[in-house]
Order: C-alpha cells, then sequence, then structure tokens
C-alpha cells in the first residue's frame, strides 16, 4: 500500500505542477491542452482509481468472491446464475468480444488485455502479480475460477488463493505448443494436489480428456444454463435443424434430408433462415431441434436441454461414420477448428495406457471411443436417427411432449446434484480463506 500511495502522490504532484504552469501562462488554450495531455496519458489510472471508489468493502467482507477474467460470457454467467442466490460475489472481468451483452467488458482490468492474456509472458505474469497484489479488490478476493480458457489460471497461481478450473473445451487452448502444453499440465497437477482447489470441467467428454492428458480425476461440474427463464411450449409446426458448420456438410444433410421428406408432409426448417435474431421463447415453440454436431459439448445445447425442448441426434454409429468420412464435429480438436486439418495424433503423449489418442480424427476406433463420451450421449431422453430416413420417422411417430416432460424430471435431479456440489465447493473455500478465518 506504501508504493500505491507513493505513486499517487508522486502523479498529484506531476498535475499539480503542470496545471500551476499552465496558469502562469495565463493562457486557458494551453491549460485546457494540457488537460487533456494529461488524461491521455493517466486515463487509465484515473479510471481504475475512479472504479476502486465505488467498491463498498463492507458488502464484501462476510461473502465469498470471486475473480474471472474469461473470454467466454456463457459459462461464467451461469455460474453467477448458480451462486449469487448464495450471496455470492463476482468481479467479472471479462475479456470475451461478447461482454457488452452481459456489461463484463474489463470491468476494468489492468495490465491485461485481451491479446498479451492470451500467452503470458513470464514478464507479463509478474507484472500482473505486482500489480495486483495489495490492490483493494484483490484483497477482497477469495477464488479465482477459470473455464476459457483454463491456462488463465496460471497467472493466479502466486496469489495463494482458492483456484476453480472448469473447462468448457479442450483445456490446451493458447498453449498448444509441447512446451507450454507440458508445463500447463505442470500447473495443472501442482493445483490438483492442494485440496482448497478444484480441477474440473462441465461435460464428461473433457473430464476425460483432462485425465488422459494428465491422470487428474477432473471433477464433473455441469453448466446448468436456467437463465433463459423458458419452458418447452410447442405452438408451431416446423422442427428446427440447429445451425451446421461445414458447408459441404449442411448441403449434403440438407440434400438427403429433401429426398427423405418427399412423401411427408411436415416442415424442417434451419433455426436461421427462419429467425435471424431469436429469443429463447421462439426455440421453446417448436415441436423439437435437429443436430448435426459440430462439437462434443456447447452451451447453447445446455441452454435447449433445460429449458426441455426435444432434441434429435445422429447415433454414435452414424456419426462416427459422417465424422470420418466428412469432419462433421470440427471443433472437436483444435487443429480442425484453427488450422482446418484433420489431425492424427495429440502434440504430446496421454499419460494413459489402452486408450485411444483423443486428437487422432483418422482412426475408427478413437472417433467413436470419444464421440461416446459427448454430451448428447451421456444425457438421457435424448432421440438418435440412423439415417435421414430413419431421422423422419423419428419427427412423425415421437411423442416430443412425453419426452420433454422426462427432461424437465431429469433436470429437477441435475440441478438437485449441482447445488450440493456447489455448496460443498463454497465451504470448502471458506475453510481456506483468511477473511473467514
Amino acid at each position: 500500500m506504501f508504493t500505491l500511495r507513493y505513486a499517487l502522490n508522486s502523479i498529484r504532484r506531476k498535475i499539480r505542477y503542470v496545471i500551476q504552469s499552465a496558469r502562469n501562462h495565463r493562457s486557458l488554450t494551453l491549460f485546457l491542452i494540457v488537460i487533456l495531455i494529461l488524461v491521455g496519458i493517466f486515463h487509465k489510472e484515473i479510471i481504475y482509481r475512479l472504479y476502486l471508489q465505488t467498491i463498498n468493502v463492507k458488502s464484501y467482507r462476510n461473502t465469498i468472491t470471486f475473480w474471472s477474467s474469461d473470454y467466454h460470457i456463457s459459462p461464467i454467467q451461469d455460474l453467477k446464475t448458480i451462486l449469487i442466490p448464495f450471496g455470492v460475489k463476482f468481479f467479472d472481468k471479462s475479456l470475451s468480444y461478447s461482454c457488452s451483452r452481459t456489461g463484463t467488458c474489463y470491468s476494468p482490468l489492468r495490465v491485461l488485455t485481451r491479446k498479451n492474456a492470451q500467452q503470458p509472458s513470464k514478464e507479463l505474469a509478474m507484472q500482473f502479480y505486482e500489480f495486483y497484489k495489495d490492490q483493494l479488490e484483490m484483497n477482497l478476493v477469495d477464488a479465482f475460477v477459470c473455464f476459457h480458457p483454463v491456462g488463465m489460471c496460471e497467472l493466479y497461481i502466486p496469489f495463494n488463493r482458492t483456484i476453480i478450473i472448469i473447462a468448457s473445451t479442450r483445456y490446451e487452448l493458447w498453449r498448444f505448443d509441447p512446451s507450454s502444453w507440458t508445463k500447463l499440465n505442470e500447473n495443472l497437477k501442482q493445483i490438483a494436489k492442494h485440496p482448497k482447489n478444484i480441477i474440473a470441467a462441465n461435460n464428461l467428454y473433457d473430464v476425460e480428456y483432462i485425465r488422459y492428458f494428465t491422470g487428474i480425476n477432473a471433477t464433473l461440474l455441469p453448466s446448468f444454463c436456467n437463465y433463459t427463464n423458458v419452458n418447452y411450449n410447442p405452438s408451431r409446426e416446423e422442427f428446427l435443424i440447429a445451425p451446421i458448420h461445414g458447408k459441404d456438410v449442411e448441403v449434403l444433410f440438407q440434400k438427403l434430408l429433401r429426398i427423405s421428406l418427399q412423401s411427408h408432409s411436415i416442415r424442417v426448417v434451419p433455426i436461421r433462415k427462419l429467425y435471424s435474431n431469436y429469443e429463447y421463447s421462439d426455440l421453446a415453440k417448436h415441436p423439437a431441434i435437429i443436430y448435426v454436431p459440430y462439437q462434443v459439448s456447447v452451451m447453447s445445447l445446455f441452454e435447449q436441454y433445460r429449458m426441455n425442448i426435444p432434441l434429435l441426434f445422429p447415433s454414435l454409429d452414424l456419426l462416427t461414420q459422417w465424422h470420418l468420412k466428412y469432419s462433421v464435429v470440427n471443433e472437436k480438436t483444435w487443429d480442425q477448428a484453427w488450422y482446418g486439418t484433420i489431425p492424427n495424433g495429440s502434440r504430446i503423449p496421454g499419460v494413459l495406457s489402452g486408450v485411444p489418442d483423443p486428437n487422432n480424427d483418422r482412426d475408427r476406433t478413437s472417433v467413436r471411443y470419444w464421440l461416446n463420451f459427448s454430451d448428447f450421449y451421456q444425457w438421457p431422453h435424448v432421440t438418435y436417427y440412423d439415417s435421414t430416413d430413419d431421422l423422419v420417422q423419428k419427427l412423425t411417430t415421437t411423442d416430443f411432449p412425453s419426452i420433454s416432460k422426462k427432461m424437465k424430471e431429469h433436470n429437477k435431479q441435475v440441478k438437485e446434484n449441482l447445488l450440493t456440489k456447489w455448496k460443498e465447493i463454497l465451504d470448502n473455500i471458506k475453510r481456506y480463506s483468511p477473511k473467514f478465518y
């Protein structure tokens, strides 16, 4: 705090000196120019000091407080929905380009930016720690939470607080080269050793993926996404097709589906063709949503399942076949998602024997083994089709309202189990936080 006061006093002295000099020249124009220059030079510091003045310290004294700087707005928004009713507070300093939708852009954040936080150097990590170690807001923080990317939590290790990692996709994001990935694994193992920390994922695929490369038995902490406040209420006749990533795959699927629909009167429409923009309630008006999945777990799928909207997916055998032939699930691996290449293995070896490499998308055994961990093969009450002909038959014969009721009952159980897990985590945070000694 002494260093901080010294810095602020130094800034104030410089400002007073320049202002006095401007006044001595008795030039209003010069005075205004000087003020603008000073604001330009010190605007970040000024904004941050003003921000600190808005923090009501008393309101944080007996409450658990989380810090998040994430590149995805949905997972942290979901966690807020779950934990704020327990009195938990958040410093949410989002780095996502969609942060304006949740009003969490930077909020404000010093040292880190959207660009430098992706792969922070040792020097940047030290700069971040030195800036924040004695800051008012950091002294109120009990736990750090990282979703997307997991590697963000490497920055928080020196603060000696609870670290909660919940991978929402493949955890090596922005740690692709072997040395960075290996270093991340070492840090995760160190984090996992302490009982105050949690290594988790919001889907089973990433739980198993983390275990494959680190040996860590990560916790499954699914996203709940009941912030939609919408329930299945079918009033329209069109079945919806979720977005398909990959133009060739989309064209092929639409062609096969048109042939299968020739002798049927049901309507099947892509979501984005029917709605350029839509509300959650719009989706809930339709009988069901059809998927040709591009990823093994996505937040929109959590949202739709929690709204009890019936979902249809290709069977595991069909999706395996399609993926090997057309690379349908093209965001399952970073090689395909970022570089458009089909990988035949990972950049580093796994630690589990007898388990196929999750990043070998050229091997049927590997593809089928890992696709089975996808959310849509783990959740109950999902309808599967073996072909587009079978899909059309399912659309015409399935009792979707009945399925929706079963989904609703399952969601109640998921919520109960999830809240129990989070209560245990919150109790554990208190156990290790100096604030609650």
